[in-house]
């Protein structure tokens, strides 16, 4: 299973390029060891027989994967949809977080490519966190509660900023007088919270096998929000933001919201990989 999932990563250009990296390195690093063995005075024949004969071919290969690397992982989605330990391993977390998140979410214009990666790494994140603990479905929910919690306070936030004339709001949450740059920076923030909240809801509901209380108004907020988002940092005509009844509430103290705001719109603004700053931001959010 793991030798299937690793080839079907294989697929997304970002996995192929980095194996493109390593592959280039491991050759290289064998022809210089060839070169010490038989001495300098063959080094074409050995640079042509690791570059031409070894490294393309498997370069090659990888390329080809590009097309049966989506059916490999299309199955694999289907065969840890029917297993019972579907979360138990971070292979098969990933692959039901791409699952539900594919299902679920509908990124908006706003969202730069690879937002959708970041949620599925703090989906992931939550889930494997949540399993070591002992408690799977209850650490999930109680994720998703703050999250949505916290979401619902962010978008009423940057409303009540944009429609005060002095541009009065959490500077923390949002600054109507910054730079178009620095609020679609927060506001693709917003967004991938928006659908990191609604992959959780459904992780939840999945592994529990029952609905989450508050869910549909869950759902409601976080598809409003990305519409919002929209609406706001490309500067569409469009309705005012309109609080949505039902969300389930969460307790938020201030260090709370600080700490799970710098550390996720730091890890959605930085470049993949980011590793270290997935840690800030997991170990900011309870669960």
């Amino acid at each position: 299973m793991t030798l299937r999932y690793h080839l079907s990563r294989l697929s997304q250009p970002a996995s192929r390029r980095a194996f493109g990296r390593v592959w280039l390195i491991v050759c290289l690093v064998g022809a210089f060891v060839t070169l010490g063995l038989v001495g300098a005075r063959h080094v074409f024949i050995v640079l042509t027989l690791w570059l031409v004969c070894i490294f393309a071919p498997g370069r090659i290969a990888v390329e080809l994967l590009h097309t049966v690397g989506p059916r490999l992982r299309g199955t694999l989605r289907q065969e840890f949809a029917r297993r019972d330990d579907r979360y138990a391993t971070r292979e098969g977390a990933t692959l039901m977080a791409e699952t539900l998140f594919d299902r679920e979410v509908r990124l908006p214009r706003l969202a730069p490519p690879e937002l959708r990666a970041k949620v599925l790494e703090a989906a992931v994140g939550v889930c494997e966190r949540a399993v070591r603990r002992g408690g799977a479905a209850i650490g999930v929910l109680q994720a998703a509660v703050t999250c949505a919690a916290l979401l619902d306070r962010w978008v009423e936030t940057i409303e009540s900023g944009e429609a005060a004339s002095d541009g009065a709001a959490s500077p923390m949450l949002w600054d109507a007088r910054a730079s178009i740059q620095d609020q679609w920076v927060t506001l693709r923030a917003v967004v991938g919270l928006a659908a990191l909240t609604k992959t959780l809801v459904a992780v939840y509901e999945d592994s529990a096998g029952r609905p989450m209380d508050g869910g549909a108004a869950v759902r409601t907020v976080a598809d409003a929000t990305m519409d919002y988002a929209d609406q706001v940092g490309l500067r569409l005509d469009g309705p005012p933001w309109a609080a949505v009844p039902g969300v389930p509430h969460a307790a938020l103290p201030g260090d709370l919201v600080a700490s799970f705001v710098e550390t996720w719109a730091a890890f959605c603004a930085a470049p993949q990989p980011a590793p270290r700053r997935l840690r800030a931001f997991l170990d900011a959010v309870p669960g």
